[in-house]
């Protein structure tokens, strides 16, 4: 057991003299060299570390630049998603324009249609003289238009009482 620890200690104080103090010394005398060339080791040796350094520092300067582009392009993000939302409650609110519009273009026609209605009950209900009389006075699409909503009996009563030409001439458009 003694002779292996001493054999121990021994491979130690082998290592350091064969090993540490050599490369010491050749350290020592290669910068003493470049000393004598006219370089100076310190330097050189400050330069790398502080190489080393910048190097390090660039490599965290990424992380501040890349946070800084994901909140810009969070931004981004969110005023396009705000620009959606701003153009979706309008093309809603033009579709709902739009349902009023033609709704109430239904709602006028149903008016109109009911106008012409009304319009020809009344004709229906005037003795046929008068009722010819006062057509006569009318262009040949008003009288299409109000002859168009009664029925047959009320038509050829009042056809009967206008002159035979306009009568000839409404009945051939009504044909139509």
């Amino acid at each position: 057991m003694a002779k292996r620890k001493e054999e121990k200690g021994n491979g130690f104080k082998r290592f350091v003299l064969l090993i540490v103090i050599p490369g010491s010394l050749l350290v020592i005398i290669g910068a003493i060299v470049l000393s004598a060339l006219g370089m100076s080791p310190v330097e050189h040796v400050s330069t790398w570390i502080s190489e080393e350094e910048d190097d390090g520092e660039e490599q965290e300067s990424p992380l501040p630049d890349k946070d800084e582009e994901v909140a810009n392009l969070e931004q981004q993000l969110q005023e396009a998603e705000d620009t959606i939302e701003e153009l979706e409650e309008e093309i809603e609110q033009m579709e709902e324009d739009e349902a009023f519009a033609e709704e109430s273009a239904e709602d006028d026609e149903d008016d109109a249609s009911e106008d012409e209605t009304r319009i020809a009950r009344i004709y229906e209900n005037m003795r046929p003289g008068q009722a010819a009389e006062i057509m006569e006075e009318l262009t040949n699409d008003e009288i299409l238009l109000h002859m168009s909503e009664m029925n047959d009996d009320s038509r050829s009563t009042i056809l009967e009482n206008m002159d035979p030409e306009r009568a000839a001439e409404i009945t051939a458009l009504l044909g139509r």
